[in-house]
């Protein structure tokens, strides 16, 4: 059974974004179809090249997740010869992980296909709405990437 979103969470902006998240969902679930991996492969991915380099403790905090799932995560990773461990410059019982030549063209794709989609969502929008968009969206992800501990859970359903 399929919930009308407006059903649950009203209508207006909140919906208008769940809406554009769940397609962005959608388009990452299909990336990582295409290159065998999973959602969370494919988010660490991202991460890492986000970074340039990243400890596993880092990534695991950025992804909010236990270092034990960013361990399986990285050694599928680094199988797949996606992924590397360089020891760490300042700390030596660290290490990094970066990403390979490979698994940066994955990313390439990846950012390349999220500019097409945006771009083509965006091509009846006018060159000073889509500036003022991008002013609305940057403020409000702040806010809410700086809010989201504070919104205190309703109750389970």
């Amino acid at each position: 059974m399929e919930l009308d979103i407006s059903t649950r969470i009203g209508d207006g902006l909140s919906a208008s974004a769940v809406a554009f998240l769940r397609g962005m969902d959608r388009n990452r679930n299909r990336v990582a179809a295409e290159t065998n991996l999973t959602g969370s492969e494919l988010r660490a991915l991202a991460r890492v090249a986000e970074a340039g380099s990243i400890t596993p403790k880092l990534l695991a905090e950025s992804m909010e997740m236990t270092t034990g799932a960013v361990t399986a995560i990285s050694n599928r990773l680094v199988a797949l010869q996606l992924v590397t461990r360089v020891a760490h410059p300042h700390d030596r019982r660290s290490l990094l992980l970066q990403l390979t030549p490979a698994a940066e063209q994955i990313a390439q794709k990846v950012y390349s296909d999220f500019q097409a989609l945006i771009a083509r969502a965006a091509r009846d929008v006018s060159p000073d709405d889509q500036v003022r968009l991008g002013a609305l969206l940057t403020a409000m992800a702040l806010v809410v990437e700086s809010d989201a501990d504070l919104i205190q859970a309703g109750p389970a359903r």
